[in-house]
């Protein structure tokens, strides 16, 4: 009898593992085929990969499309969001906090200007450390070539321009029509367009109080810098060349003295020290002026204030890069907001494919449509309907002709004292040549770079 019970309990427990033994062979099959995207059944019951970002309201629903995307792609390869939408005086506070405290997202939006700094602080992560293959065939290949040189430090590219904006000079064009004038190429035909518009017997013809507005202080702050430093482009100057501050020269002095005229000649007026970074189009768009310089992001504002149609919009409203100046060449600026991986991500490889998605052609080309913002990619430019998005095609041609703003770590710093010298000219508190050299010496300091 005790023989018999001993049998009963080793077969019992032969059959126990017997059925346990199955049961581990299905778990790990489940698994195997898990990893390959095979059985879908076991792929949805795997833990999804989580993506910590930081967005913007404006961006994030296409962060939220591209993860979609890759989930539908993907079923072995699940990716739960979890995204914080910030505003954009919030946004820089929040990423460096994070990053300082070692909990930095695994990816997130910046502004442009900020990429050197990031970069130069160890925040972020290179992108050909991650898709050397993307940045060769993708990067290098579609978007402007002042994108990948802004978007990189050092020689290393650390962001994806996800939009881009420009500076501009906007005008009335029927208003131009009707006098006769041709859009502005050059900064003499822009001055004698400015000062014509100046005349009172032609304000009132229009209802006009001046010719030309533009953001001429500290209290527009990037936006003066991101929109005048075209003029000294155009001028054959620049802020930095080889490791040396050159903005102390006769170029910048040359486009300081003609910022300084168009007020001093009565094509404009002094207030413009005191302006907002939106105030000189909104004057444009109400029909207080007939020139502005502009961003080429306010579009969908003067459309939104003026209520013009598409067709108006094309019959009255004209737009050109900044005249030429003494280098003979038009210039305007290319700004925008990045994606950018940081050293501290968790996945950065998964990051780097839904940026992938996001930055893509398609998906880019629905944001720039949506939002009447230029795009980064030329692909995408060339793509674009040339009736219904005529505005995009045209300006994206202008890119060609586009720089960046100064890629430095001290960036910050410098904007404010070029925001700085050309307030101080404009209201006549200092000549252009002294505003200029104060200036340059400001930026040596700050930067510890010597001057020319």
């Amino acid at each position: 009898m005790q023989k018999m019970k001993v049998l009963v309990l080793v077969f019992v427990m032969a059959v126990m593992t017997i059925l346990a033994g199955c049961g581990g062979e299905s778990s790990g099959s489940g698994t195997s085929q898990n990893n390959q995207g095979g059985d879908s059944a076991a792929a949805s019951s795997a833990e999804p990969t989580e993506l910590t970002v930081i967005n913007q309201d404006r961006w994030a629903p296409y962060v939220e499309k591209a993860v979609k995307i890759w989930n539908e792609e993907h079923p072995d390869k699940q990716v739960k969001l979890n995204q914080l939408v910030l505003g954009y005086p919030q946004l820089r506070q929040k990423i460096t906090t994070a990053a300082a405290a070692g909990q930095a997202p695994d990816f997130s939006l910046i502004d442009s200007v900020w990429v050197a700094e990031f970069a130069d602080a160890g925040y972020l992560k290179p992108l050909d450390s991650i898709d050397p293959e993307w940045v060769e065939n993708d990067f290098k290949k579609d978007f402007y070539p002042v994108f990948v040189n802004g978007d990189s430090y050092e020689g290393k590219p650390y962001a994806i321009r996800s939009q881009t904006d420009m500076a501009l000079i906007w005008f009335r064009k029927d208003w131009f029509s009707q006098e006769g004038i041709q859009p502005p190429k050059t900064w003499d035909e822009l001055m004698a367009a400015a000062k014509h518009f100046s005349q009172k017997d032609v304000q009132a013809k229009y209802g006009n109080s001046q010719g030309i507005a533009f953001p001429g202080g500290m209290k527009a702050g990037e936006t003066t810098t991101s929109l005048l430093m075209p003029f000294f482009w155009s001028s054959g100057a620049d802020v930095f060349k080889d490791g040396k501050v050159v903005l102390n020269s006769p170029e910048s002095k040359a486009a300081v003295q003609f910022l300084t005229d168009l007020v001093g000649e009565k094509a404009s007026t002094k207030e413009v020290i005191s302006y907002e970074w939106d105030r000189a189009t909104k004057l444009l768009a109400t029909g207080k002026v007939a020139l502005s310089v502009g961003g080429s992001y306010e579009y969908a504002m003067i459309k939104n204030t003026t209520g013009w149609s598409d067709d108006e919009m094309k019959e009255k409203l004209g737009f050109v890069p900044i005249p030429a100046g003494g280098s003979g060449k038009v210039a305007t600026s290319a700004g925008g907001m990045d994606y950018v991986i940081y050293e501290q991500a968790k996945q950065p490889e998964l990051a780097m494919e839904i940026l992938k998605i996001v930055t893509g052609p398609e998906l880019m080309k629905e944001f720039v449509v949506d939002t009447a913002q230029n795009s980064p990619r030329i692909s995408v430019t060339e793509g674009l309907d040339k009736d219904k998005d005529w505005f995009l095609a045209e300006t994206g041609k202008f890119l060609y002709d586009a720089n960046v703003r100064p890629v430095i770590p001290e960036y910050a710093k410098v904007s404010e004292q070029i925001q700085k010298m050309i307030e101080s000219s404009v209201s006549g508190k200092t000549p252009a040549d002294q505003a200029v050299t104060e200036a340059a010496k400001a930026i040596s300091d700050v930067t510890g770079l010597p001057q020319q």
